[in-house]
This record gives structure tokens, C-alpha cells and sequence, in this order.
């Protein structure tokens, strides 16, 4: 039995270690055991802790070992504003409060899983050196409001159970990677001066970056948005958002990228907007889906803009100003651009260069609900313009068709445009097919010549050069039409005008193109 105690009290004296490179003024009373959830602890008061953070030495050093801290620790109730010594938490179980608000911390401060069992406020601290919160559970809510951060930041694999608010915060280089937010994450006004990870994050609630601002690279890729998600009016430098996840509706409203964005493999499950984003060298969107809308419009880019994409219900590309706009199948999907219902509004879109086929835009041109009236003619014209300057003929051809069928199709059944569509596009495809045209005035003349067989005489070949005579000639002929005839025969001849009409017009189209 003596054997076994002395064991147990060897354990717990390694359970806390308390080491000082330098005297401090005060010394921590004799640790007592404690089992918590079946774990054993060593017991310090939050007091005794407060006093060796407040007395310690510059360059010491406070390591914690396995121990339960009970009690709030305050440091506006123990009138600390500097803590001069390295901090070391490993293990450690704070049971109540962590409230070191508006403290400078000149040394380290390193916590390594560790829990919080209560809120922890960090509110307007400034760490001098770096600062870590690795594979930590913070169980209530975290508040690192205007918290400067000089050197590294580390919040590595860590878990936090209610709200996190960083805003106004400013970090250099930070790691969030892994990092669980369960009750919503707030970093609104942040600045990050040095390189960001938050890839493979998980935010369950609202992940909320309006207005922050990154200065270096930052990697979201395989970050999980399983709510809402606000970029409002943020500004980055390199981004890298691939293989994210979108649950909830995002927006990067008015966000600018000094440098290349990537947003590749991207899952939006819910509306996605990019109203007036500004890419200065460009975005990369390959082999996302977007599920729901997709609004580009005002968006500015100053590089390619690759939307290799697919997109199920509507890409909204009004305003849109780049060089360059790719809309060609991402080479994972080859097959899927716009979904089978989806709209493709190009309203007063501006760009240099189409990459695309007339395939995957044919019958996904639309207008907004709150311009009903406006004209598509210009879309088309320029869909058409980008079609025969990349050498694409039949593509050109297809679009011309299309806004031709198009108009055909909201005009009134009064309207003699109306018909004259109805003709022009039955004779030749709206001039885009001579052959048809011509065996269209071949069958028209057999036509007539079997009537003028059936009602003047019985020579099929007589009759057969009496029609061609009548419809391409309209003159003296050696059969003379009487009685009702003559109006079939003056109805023939009119058409035969018209058929010159019309094949002016091809060639006039031929000519054009």
C-alpha cells in the first residue's frame, strides 16, 4: 500500500510542472489531485496562477502540465496588463472563465490541447511573439476582438463549440487549418499581413470575412462552409479556395483579388455572387458546380476569367468586363456546361474573346425578369461577331438562326414580319441554305405543273414547262390558262417573285458573312 501511494504522489508532482528559468516572486502552493471525466488532474487555483503570470521575470519560462485550473481568471479583476514570461499549456483544463483582455504578451504563448471549459477572451491582447491554440476545445465563446497578433498565430486542429469573433484583429502569419467552428466564425475587418491557411476549416455556423483584407497568399482549399459565408467587399492577394465546399448561399460582393484566384472543384450547393468582384489577374473556376444561381454581374476582371464550369439553373454575366471569357466543359465534366433548363444571361457583357461553342450556349440565352422587354438582337450579334472571328462558321450560323427564330416567335400572328420570317426561314433556313432554297422552288414547280395537269390537259411535260416558264419568266407561253386558271397562274407568278426576292436576299447574306 505504501509502494502505491508513493507511486500515485511521484505521478502527480509530473503532472504539474511549474518551471522558471528566473526566481519569481511567488510559488504555487502544493498541487491536490482531482479526477475530471476519469482523468486525473493536478489542482491549481486561478489566483495562484494569476499571481506567477503576474510576477515572472522577461525570459522565463511557465509550463503547465496536466492540470485543472479552477476559478475565473481575469486579468481587469487582478489589474494585469503584461505578462513578461513564455507560457507552455499543455493538457490543461481551465473549469471556468478566461478573461485576459487588453494584456501584452511579451514572451510565446503556446496552448496544446487544451480545454476551455468556459468563455475565453482575448479581446485587444497583443502577442509579441508567437502565439498557438493547437487541438484545443474552447466549449463556450471565443473572442479575439482587435487582438494583434506580431509573430506566428497557430489554431491548428482546433475545436470551438459556440461563437469565435476575430474582428478587427490583425494577424501576421496564421494557421487555422482543420480548425472546427461549430457556433459561427467573425472575421469581420481582420488583417493578415502574412501567409492565411484555413484549408480543410469546418465551419458549421455563419463564417462571416466582410472587409478583411489579406496581404499575402491564402489557402481555403477543402474548407467546409456548412452555412452561410460573406466575403463582402474583402481584399486578397493570392487565393486559393479549390476543392471548397459551399452548403450554404455565398457571396463575394464587391471582393477584389490583386492576384489570381482559383475556385477550382468547388461544390456551391446554394446561390453564389460575385456582383462586381474585381479579378485583377484573373479567376479560375474549373470543374466547380454551381447548383443554384451563379451572379458574375459587374464583374471586372484584368486576366482570363475560365468558367469551366457547371452551372444547373442561371450565370448571370451582365456587365461583365474581361479580355478573355472561357465557357468551355471543364475537361472532368466534357459533356456539362449549362444544365437542361439553365439561363445565360449576357446583357451589355464586354469581352475581347469567346471561348466557347454555339452547342453549349444554343437555347440558354435569356433576359431578366425585370427587363422583359429588352432586346436579345445584341447578344446575339455579338455571340455571332466572337463566332466568325475565331473562324467558327457553323457556330455563327446556328446563333444567327436562333435570334432569327427567336423574333419570329414573340411577334404578333398580325404582324406581316411575322410571315415573312415564317417563309424566309421554311425556303432557306433564313438564308443561311441555298441548296434548300432551291429544291424548295423545284418542288413548288412540280407542284403546279400536276395542278395544271389535272385542270387543263393531260401532257405532264407540256404542264411541267408551263410552270417553269411561269415561275421564273412570267411571259407569252403555248399554253393559254382560261376561266379560274388564270389566278392559279397569276398566284404562281407572284410566287416566283418572291422566290427572287428571296434569293437576293441569301446572296446579299452570303456576301455579308
Amino acid at each position: 500500500m505504501w509502494t502505491l501511494n508513493w507511486v500515485k504522489s511521484k505521478r502527480v508532482a509530473f503532472a504539474l510542472i511549474i518551471a522558471l528559468t528566473t526566481t519569481v516572486g511567488a510559488q504555487p502552493s502544493a498541487p491536490t489531485d482531482t479526477t475530471i471525466a476519469g482523468r486525473s488532474y493536478a489542482l491549481l487555483e486561478a489566483g495562484e496562477l494569476m499571481d506567477l503570470l503576474g510576477t515572472a521575470n522577461d525570459h522565463s519560462r511557465l509550463a503547465l502540465r496536466q492540470t485543472a485550473v479552477k476559478g475565473r481568471l481575469s486579468s481587469l479583476a487582478a489589474n494585469l496588463d503584461t505578462v513578461r514570461a513564455a507560457l507552455e499549456l499543455a493538457d490543461v483544463l481551465f473549469l471556468d472563465e478566461v478573461l485576459l483582455a487588453e494584456v501584452v504578451f511579451l514572451g510565446p504563448v503556446i496552448f496544446s490541447r487544451t480545454t476551455f471549459a468556459a468563455d475565453l477572451s482575448l479581446a485587444e491582447a497583443q502577442f509579441l511573439q508567437s502565439f498557438a491554440l493547437r487541438e484545443c476545445e474552447i466549449r463556450q465563446k471565443t473572442n479575439l476582438r482587435d487582438a494583434r497578433f506580431t509573430a506566428t498565430a497557430d489554431f491548428t486542429q482546433s475545436h470551438l463549440a459556440a461563437a469565435f469573433s476575430c474582428a478587427g484583429a490583425h494577424f501576421s502569419d496564421a494557421t487555422f487549418a482543420r480548425l472546427r467552428c461549430e457556433g459561427g466564425a467573425y472575421f469581420e475587418d481582420v488583417l493578415f499581413t502574412g501567409q492565411v491557411d484555413f484549408s480543410d476549416a469546418r465551419f458549421a455556423g455563419v463564417a462571416s470575412f466582410k472587409t478583411a483584407r489579406w496581404r499575402a497568399p491564402v489557402s481555403f482549399a477543402g474548407a467546409r462552409f456548412l452555412d452561410r459565408s460573406f466575403f463582402w467587399q474583402a481584399r486578397f492577394a493570392a487565393a486559393d479556395f479549390s476543392s471548397a465546399r459551399f452548403a450554404g448561399e455565398t457571396s463575394f460582393k464587391q471582393a477584389a483579388f490583386a492576384q489570381r484566384a482559383t475556385f477550382a472543384n468547388i461544390a456551391f450547393a446554394h446561390s453564389a455572387h460575385f456582383e462586381q468582384a474585381r479579378f485583377d489577374d484573373g479567376a479560375v473556376f474549373d470543374g466547380s458546380i454551381f447548383a443554384k444561381e451563379a451572379v458574375f454581374a459587374g464583374v471586372h476582371s484584368g486576366n482570363d476569367l475560365l468558367l469551366n464550369a457547371l452551372f444547373r439553373v442561371s450565370l448571370d454575366l451582365r456587365h461583365l468586363v474581361t479580355p478573355s471569357l472561357d465557357l468551355l466543359p471543364s475537361a472532368a465534366m466534357p459533356d456539362s456546361l449549362l444544365g437542361p433548363r439553365a439561363q445565360v444571361l449576357l446583357q451589355n457583357a464586354r469581352f475581347q474573346r469567346l471561348f466557347s461553342t454555339w452547342d453549349h450556349l444554343r437555347g440558354h440565352l435569356a433576359q431578366p425578369p425585370e427587363q422583359a422587354n429588352y432586346d436579345l438582337d445584341r447578344v446575339y450579334a455579338g455571340l455571332r461577331h466572337q463566332f466568325l472571328i475565331s473562324g467558327m462558321a457553323a457556330d455563327a450560323r446556328g446563333c444567327y438562326i436562333e435570334s432569327l427564330d427567336r423574333r419570329r416567335h414573340h411577334l404578333p400572328w398580325t404582324s406581316i414580319e411575322r410571315y415573312a420570317l415564317i417563309a424566309f426561314a421554311l425556303s432557306s433556313r433564313y438564308g443561311t441554305d441555298l441548296g434548300r432554297l432551291v429544291l424548295v422552288a423545284l418542288a413548288w414547280v412540280v407542284l403546279f405543273a400536276l395542278l395544271y395537269s389535272w385542270l387543263l390537259i393531260d401532257d405532264l411535260v407540256e404542264c411541267l414547262l408551263f410552270s417553269l416558264h411561269t415561275f421564273f419568266i412570267v411571259g407569252a407561253a403555248s399554253v393559254r390558262p382560261q376561266d379560274k386558271v388564270r389566278f392559279l397562274v397569276l398566284f404562281q407568278a407572284l410566287s416566283g417573285w418572291l422566290f427572287w426576292s428571296l434569293c437576293t436576299a441569301v446572296l446579299l447574306s452570303f456576301l455579308l458573312r
